[in-house]
């Protein structure tokens, strides 16, 4: 992949590098308006109602290119334009030098690599979540491919609840994202 060009924003720099919101890494799926969901359907993504109740689109976008989105100059969700993850937040607070960020989204994007060598093929990140809830109710009795994976999946949902996630919309339980160390 060649480096963004330079007159990009930092933010769009870094979305470039990553695209995890957009595959499903991330979320299962993204919070819409009410008065979105006839043109969200118009272009053929799958709306539900979360538990909320609230309109969403389900991930992984057919949309995303690599990290790129295909219909980035055309309408699109408004979430789409308007959501930052916490790297892009804490970087543009100066928190974290573009460098640190980038170096963390090549950490998740890695961290998502093994998960799915652990996965059978073609299971998209988002099932291999449900997966992953299946295989930790089975405790005891995993098999050594079954351990692998929930470990690799636990390792993963970590680093994304700890660095790419808003602190309120971690999947692992808060108990178990602060008291072990990073």
């Amino acid at each position: 992949m060649s480096a963004p060009a330079p007159d990009l924003t930092l933010e769009s720099r870094l979305c470039l590098a990553c695209g995890l919101c957009c595959d499903g890494t991330l979320y299962e799926d993204a919070k819409i308006r009410e008065d979105e969901v006839r043109d969200v359907e118009s272009i053929g993504l799958t709306t539900s109602r979360n538990a909320q109740g609230h309109p969403t689109f389900v991930f992984a976008c057919r949309y995303l290119d690599g990290a790129c989105c295909a219909r980035y100059e055309q309408w699109r969700p408004s979430v789409c334009s308007k959501f930052f993850c916490r790297v892009q937040q804490r970087t543009r607070a100066g928190e974290l030098t573009e460098e640190q960020a980038m170096e963390k989204i090549a950490a998740a994007r890695q961290l998502v690599t093994e998960v799915k060598a652990t996965l059978p093929a073609g299971m998209p990140i988002v099932e291999a979540r449900h997966h992953f809830t299946r295989i930790a109710a089975k405790k005891p009795d995993l098999s050594p491919m079954e351990a692998r994976f929930a470990v690799k999946m636990f390792v993963l949902e970590r680093f994304l609840d700890l660095e790419f996630r808003k602190p309120d919309k971690g999947h692992l339980p808060a108990e178990r994202r602060s008291s072990i160390p990073a």
